[in-house]
């Protein structure tokens, strides 16, 4: 492959079998104007995913890890054997549409100042996904969080800080961060930063590497045109995600934040976690808040 134009897409998969197949057969419809490798990097799935690899596409190539080493440690391993110039990361649960990924590269090419470009991500349904791009996380964020000012008014620009406000993706912009989910990188870019971090297991792993892209002066840029349809929680149940993007983000608040300003935030999701499983528990409702707030004593420590 010429790694110039060449792009490498890694898939991590963990009981990913029933996904893989349309997952791989929207990626080769999204990149017709590079060459293209796909790697799949099996983080030692229980559910046959490997034996399902070897039906869907001989040309893939499959990277088995020995132990679930995570998204961010998967990723790396993927990365660590690609031949092409730019790395589109892929969720095994996403279908990017026809040319998103060529969409991808091309803005790379056209505005080279970026370190990671994500497309918009969109449901099912068709709704859009708020998160494929957001700010960085500050304690303001966190006192909307813990007094339900966030959830009162979602999407606000003042009460609800990490959605961007009222901003429908629909035009390019450079943002403060992105998601994981779809997205591109130049690999040599990528591994200047220090690749992914892999104390996170998962979640927020991307929030980190796109603060670090914008200290290094590379902010991510939002592509509006490259599209993926994501069907969302395809590894963990609501409940089990619930205390992973807690833990994601207290190891994330460990590694940027003073002790002080830290302490103060894992506070006030202390706080807001509490209230929802109140509101749940009231209201005689079991739920992800409630399985959360149980387990305090384990995502509160990070990864």
């Amino acid at each position: 492959m010429s790694e110039e134009r060449g792009v490498t897409v890694v898939v991590v998969a963990y009981n990913s079998a029933t996904h893989l197949a349309t997952c791989i057969a929207a990626i080769r419809d999204a990149c017709r104007e590079h060459e293209l490798e796909v790697i799949v990097v099996d983080n030692d799935s229980p559910d046959g995913t490997r034996l399902a690899l070897a039906t869907i596409d001989a040309e893939v190539r499959l990277v088995e890890m020995r132990r679930n080493a995570g998204f961010a440690g998967a990723c790396n391993a993927g990365v660590a054997v690609a031949t092409g110039g730019y790395i589109c990361f892929v969720n095994p649960d996403a279908r990017p549409r026809p040319g998103a990924i060529d969409a991808l590269v091309a803005a790379a090419h056209r505005r080279p100042d970026h370190l990671l470009y994500a497309g918009k991500v969109v449901t099912v349904a068709g709704a859009l996904d708020d998160g494929c791009c957001s700010a960085l996380p500050t304690l303001w964020e966190y006192a909307c969080f813990a007094t339900g000012l966030s959830t009162a008014f979602p999407r606000s620009r003042w009460f609800d800080p990490a959605a961007l406000g009222s901003w429908d993706r629909g035009d390019e912009r450079v943002v403060p961060a992105v998601s994981g989910a779809f997205l591109l990188t130049r690999r040599e870019d990528f591994l200047s930063v220090g690749a992914f971090d892999e104390r996170y297991f998962m979640y927020s792993e991307d929030i980190d590497l796109s603060s670090r892209a914008g200290a290094a002066g590379l902010p991510p840029l939002f592509v509006p045109d490259a599209v993926a349809v994501h069907d969302g929680g395809g590894s963990s149940p609501s409940g089990a995600k619930t205390t992973m993007v807690l833990r994601g983000k207290v190891t994330y608040l460990r590694a940027h934040w003073t002790p002080l300003r830290r302490a103060l935030a894992v506070g006030l999701l202390h706080v807001g976690t509490c209230s929802r499983a109140a509101g749940a528990l009231v209201a005689g409702r079991g739920g992800k808040w409630r399985e959360a707030w149980s387990e305090r004593r384990i995502w509160r420590q990070g990864w």
